[in-house]
């Protein structure tokens, strides 16, 4: 009799292992009201029986029943048994949000199995442990939990619940990583978890992936890919019969809604809809219940409804689940209602309150919302030096997290997501006259893989050296060249990808900047915010070792005019403006640098052009009454990261320059007939030798292509070899370049930055493949004059000239010849030196 029923009881197992729970209560209802059967049959039928009740939220005839089979395993000897009850019991815990209790039965359940020498449950009270430590934000000890678990998995019998024991190790280990904003570790670990759990047709394994996932991508800024996450483990959890989790994940789609509201008149119904279907399903558990509600209140404080939201926070049931990060949550929805009514100093205290319970190690993501929040209305009260300091906190946290990222595609969606951190950041500092934040804020995210990898003497790998090869063939084939756009996309996202492997989670040091300024040098960044295209940040660094900033606003004549120069309308540069060129000094030189330049010292000047200047005419920009020319000897780089990195190189003495010019190009004879004057032993290239003179020109001091260019941007911007041959900077990246690269070409210095995203382009290709410099157009410069002002240059060159001096040497000849009046910008000042074009410079005849 017994064996039959033992047999019943397994059959039941069986159901819920593979968690078909209305076939395992057919099974086990009749069973679980007979107290006189066995003590061994009925303790295993109660383990089971319970497993099921929990599973359908009916926690208390389920913590009943465990208790019953702990009781009865006491009395019979029966310590597996018991182990198994303690730790399905702690699971119960955490489910109910009676989070000590769990703590307390998972830690008995695993002394006890450590104590029979079973390793499996030992591992499986260890990965509960874990999640638990995780609700209670003790994320330390979640990790020393999970290192434990790491240590124990190879000791574990080879069985199908080792195999869901590893899995929730890489869950876990995923939650834990997330919490620490690992993102990258977290999505590797998180697809290894799905791999198993699906491998096991384990459900709600792959449901808790997915959310968790979601939860990530949310993190990330990727609200797309987190629904989707989402969406699928909500149909899993429902599919499984676990309607807690359903609930957790309605809760979390209704709270993304919220960031729509009140702009999507559906938002607010959709939101509505999915919390109360998060408290329907979820109704057991206080924790979910306490969030539920509090969401509920913000989505009427968002619609307006301030009154309703006041009511919703007042009746919060605090005492159910006493999480200290949910006071904080409460607090935050408090001062943002405060907020609405227009009480700015009951906001600002709430939001004080709300930063109280959180500990900025565990919990980066909530404590940078709360500093955010705080500081927003601090600033619009003047309180601008405290508000200085919290602002710049929320930044500093978010920056933490981004640098840690890889892919480019999440680096880019997180700092998207974060941006407007960075906004109130630098405002705060320029309102505080704090240049030091000022260039913190200013530097971040800025070009910091390229610099890592110029600083490390990194290469890039095979791989990518493969796909550049099928980049170029395809080009060459109209049946391929379909494939381009696709080729190039995964070109951008390789090369950034390798560009981070050299990346090291460090600030830009504004010591190290000053150092790398040539004597008596000032550093001027420029930066026009992304989320408000009419602000304008100067960080200005002079030689007597002060740092200073400011912001103006750019007028909308000048916004304009800037916008014609991104779009490469064509022609505009050969228009006058010098009105427009002088509005812009006003707007980009700090009053103390334009009266520094003034004075007539004429001291170099290194100008980090962030998003703003990179297709512009800088030489050409006007202070007072005169050009930038004039007044200072210019470099332009990206980044001014990008700038230390390069002056950080050992100067490399090469022999020899190469040159191919395109004879389509205006004044071609003229500029080869100079070219050949200042450096008769240059070597000319055919269009067939310009490669493989590149591949391998690093022992060269120059190298020339003076030939046509496209205005795109990345690594599909190309300079035109003629008959339809194009050199695109994706094969320049992979080349091994001499010091001096000129490319004088129309906007081959065309550059687009953005903050996370490497500024990729024809001019930074070849600073990664080992140029100091590089002599570029940034505008339509196709005019014969261009190859007069090129060949003059060359002869300047020639003397020993440093780069910058050289070109700037021309261009003042030619703005100060007789008859020179008002003249356009394309005709004089279209060429830039980009990077450290401060050295002086030959190119010696081989030997």
């Amino acid at each position: 009799m017994d064996e039959d029923l033992l047999a019943i009881v397994r059959e039941a197992a069986a159901h819920v292992d593979r968690h078909e729970l209305p076939a395992a209560r057919r099974l086990l209802d009749p069973l679980a009201s007979k107290p006189d059967l066995p003590l061994e049959v009925r303790a295993q039928v109660l383990l089971e029986w319970a497993w099921v009740l929990g599973a359908e939220q009916h926690y208390r005839e389920a913590a009943e029943a465990y208790a019953e089979v702990i009781k009865l395993a006491d009395l019979a000897g029966l310590t597996g048994l018991r182990c198994e009850a303690l730790l399905e019991s702690g699971i119960l815990a955490r489910y109910e949000g009676r989070l000590d209790d769990a703590g307390a039965l998972l830690a008995d359940a695993g002394v006890l199995a450590v104590t029979r020498g079973d390793n499996l449950r030992a591992g499986q009270a260890l990965a509960q442990q874990a999640s638990v430590a995780h609700l209670q934000h003790q994320f330390v000890k979640a990790r020393e939990h999970l290192d434990a678990l790491a240590e124990l998995l190879p000791r574990c019998p080879s069985h199908e619940r080792t195999e869901q024991l590893q899995a929730d190790w890489a869950h876990q280990a995923a939650v834990s990583a997330r919490l620490a904003q690992e993102f990258d570790r977290a999505r590797q670990l998180l697809a290894e978890a799905r791999n198993r759990y699906a491998a096991l047709g384990r459900r709600i394994g792959v449901a808790n992936v997915e959310r968790e996932l979601g939860a990530v991508l949310h993190q990330l800024g990727d609200q797309a890919g987190a629904r989707r996450a989402y969406g699928r483990a909500f149909t899993n959890y429902l599919r499984a019969g676990r309607r807690l989790g359903a609930a957790h994940v309605a809760r979390r789609l209704g709270q993304m809604r919220l960031l729509d509201v009140p702009e999507d008149p559906a938002a607010e119904a959709y939101a509505r809809r999915r919390l109360y279907q998060a408290l329907r399903l979820g109704s057991g558990e206080p924790g979910n219940r306490l969030l539920s509600e509090l969401f509920l209140a913000r989505l009427d404080r968002l619609a307006g409804n301030l009154d309703t939201a006041e009511a919703w926070l007042a009746a919060l049931p605090f005492g159910d689940a006493p999480d200290l990060r949910h006071l904080s949550q409460a607090a935050l929805e408090w001062g943002m209602v405060a907020r609405a009514r227009g009480d700015r100093a009951a906001a600002i205290e709430m939001f004080r309150q709300a930063l109280l319970p959180l500990d900025a190690d565990d919990d980066p993501s909530a404590a940078s919302i709360a500093h955010y929040q705080l500081a927003y209305d601090l600033i619009r009260e003047d309180y601008v030096g405290e508000a200085k300091e919290h602002a710049v906190a929320a930044f500093q946290l978010n920056e933490e997290a981004g640098r840690r990222l890889g892919d480019p595609a999440d680096r880019e969606t997180f700092y998207r997501d974060t941006r407007q951190a960075y906004i109130l950041a630098m405002h705060c500092a320029a309102r505080d006259e704090d240049g030091a934040t000022a260039f913190a804020v200013a530097t971040a995210a800025r070009a910091e893989a390229m610099v890592a990898f110029i600083r490390a003497g990194a290469e890039f790998s095979p791989e990518l050296r493969e796909l550049v090869a099928a980049i170029t063939l395809a080009g060459r084939t109209p049946a391929e060249a379909v494939r381009l756009p696709e080729l190039h996309r995964r070109l951008d996202r390789l090369t950034t990808t390798e560009l981070r492997r050299s990346a090291v989670p460090e600030p830009v040091d504004l010591a190290a900047t000053r150092a790398s300024l040539p004597r008596g040098g000032h550093a001027l960044l420029v930066d026009v915010l992304e989320d408000e295209a009419t602000i304008c940040s100067r960080v200005w660094l002079a030689p007597d070792g002060t740092t200073r900033v400011d912001e103006v606003l750019l007028p909308p004549g000048v916004r304009h005019w800037l916008d014609r120069y991104h779009a490469a309308e064509p022609g505009f540069a050969a228009e006058f403006q010098d009105d427009a060129l002088a509005a812009l000094g006003t707007a980009i030189i700090p009053p103390g640098l334009a009266a520094v330049l003034k004075r007539g010292d004429e001291p170099p000047l290194v100008i980090s052009t962030g998003g703003l200047l990179g297709p512009v005419p800088v030489a050409a920009i006007r202070v007072g009454t005169h050009c930038l020319a004039e007044l200072a000897r210019i470099a332009v780089v990206p980044a001014i990261a990008l700038w230390t990195a390069l002056r950080s190189r050992p100067v490399r003495r090469g022999t020899g320059m190469a040159a191919y010019l395109d004879e389509s190009v205006p004044g071609t004879r003229r500029e080869r007939a100079a070219l050949k004057r200042a450096f008769p032993d240059v070597a000319m290239l055919t269009r067939d030798q310009v490669r493989p003179t590149l591949s391998s020109a690093a022992a060269r001091a120059a190298v020339l292509l003076s030939v046509h260019g496209t205005a795109v941007s990345g690594l599909g911007q190309a300079l035109q070899l003629g008959g339809g041959d194009s050199l695109t900077a994706a094969e320049l990246l992979v080349c091994h370049l001499p010091e001096a690269v000129l490319m004088p070409a129309c906007w081959a210095g065309r550059i687009h930055l953005r903050a996370a995203a490497e500024p990729l382009g024809l001019p930074t290709a070849a600073l990664l493949a080992g140029a100091r410099w590089v002599l570029a157009g940034t505008v339509d410069i196709a005019t014969t004059r261009t190859a007069t002002l090129l060949g003059a240059c060359y002869a300047e060159l020639a003397r020993g000239r440093s780069p910058v001096d050289a070109l700037r040497q021309v261009q003042l000849d030619y703005l100060r010849s007789p008859g020179r009046g008002q003249v356009p910008p394309h005709t004089w000042a279209g060429l830039s030196i980009v990077g450290d074009g401060f050295h002086p410079w030959t190119a010696m005849p081989r030997p």
